[in-house]
């Protein structure tokens, strides 16, 4: 397998010609156990970790043909061993919408399913609007909450660290035929970006934030969630409209419970103005089980 060989800055044109003739599949998670996941990434069947799947596997036969196994490293990160040959990329449809699907170092696809309920709910509450929403999105990653928002009929500025994401994100958009004049891209560090659109005085209607436990900005800006969080927070404070809509917040780290979350999003906006919705991200197996991946709070007046 040839991965990351500079297919994330391909044309929205290159990459919408070869869906048009790959098409895209379903993703479907199979069944999960002993530290486990087995899911159909569109046509391929990979099996990768899951930490908190403490339980025995529901079909321990289908686990002997997998496509490609993700190992983890003691240095991070981590490696594929594939059973077949596997192309740089192709193409997933979660919910209703579609991704390019890539086996990364770390084992992600470019897409975290459990955020599929939340992009629905950023489609649906959006689209009540009369108006065009200005929403932010902040550590945006390969652009699904962006083009939910923009689906909805948002106006969106995505912000990542990664130039290489942003333009994933871009070919994602052209894949599920969002307006170019939908979605503004901004390669940038969150935080200083924020800071810089305060200074602007420049206001938004909502924000979206996903943030990363470690991440690093353009300019090797260090971002640790336990110590940046509240400076971030206070800085977007400063751009959240007077009348803004929608705060939503969701996170991968331990410790970052709902509870927590709502606490956090308290020192933001009086959360008594608005509806509070809070709990577990889940991934939906097909043997009925739920997966918990993460935690989210969503707020919409």
């Amino acid at each position: 397998m040839n991965k990351g060989a500079g297919d994330d800055r391909l044309s929205v044109e290159v990459i919408w010609d070869e869906y048009k003739v790959q098409g895209a599949k379903d993703y479907r998670l199979l069944d999960s156990g002993a530290g486990r996941k087995l899911e159909y990434a569109g046509k391929y069947l990979i099996d990768r970790q899951c930490a908190v799947a403490f339980w025995s596997k529901s079909h321990a036969d289908k686990w002997n043909n997998m496509d490609a196994v993700h190992q983890r490293t003691d240095q991070g990160g981590g490696f594929w061993e594939s059973k077949k040959e596997i192309p740089d990329y192709w193409f997933s449809r979660v919910g209703k919408i579609i991704f390019k699907t890539k086996l990364t170092s770390f084992g992600h696809l470019g897409y975290f399913v459990e955020q599929a309920a939340q992009w629905e709910w950023f489609f649906e509450k959006i689209s009540e609007s009369k108006a065009p929403l200005k929403i932010l999105n902040l550590f945006a990653y390969t652009g699904g909450s962006s083009i939910a928002c923009a689906q909805g009929g948002a106006l969106v500025t995505h912000v990542d660290a990664a130039r290489g994401v942003v333009d994933w994100a871009k070919q994602n958009a052209a894949l599920n035929r969002v307006p170019e004049n939908s979605i503004r891209y901004i390669v940038d560090d969150c935080k200083v970006f924020v800071d810089r659109e305060a200074k602007r005085g420049n206001f938004y209607d909502g924000v979206i934030l996903d943030p990363p436990s470690f991440g690093r900005g353009p300019n090797k800006e260090v971002f640790k969630i336990e110590e940046d969080i509240m400076p971030l927070l206070k800085s977007i404070k400063k751009i959240l409209a007077p009348d803004a809509r929608l705060f939503h917040f969701s996170s991968h780290s331990q410790g970052f419970s709902p509870e927590v979350l709502k606490n956090l999003a308290a020192e933001l906006v009086p959360l008594k103005s608005f509806t509070c919705e809070a709990g577990e991200m889940l991934m939906h197996e097909e043997t009925g089980k739920k997966v918990p991946s993460g935690n989210f709070l969503r707020l919409w007046r």
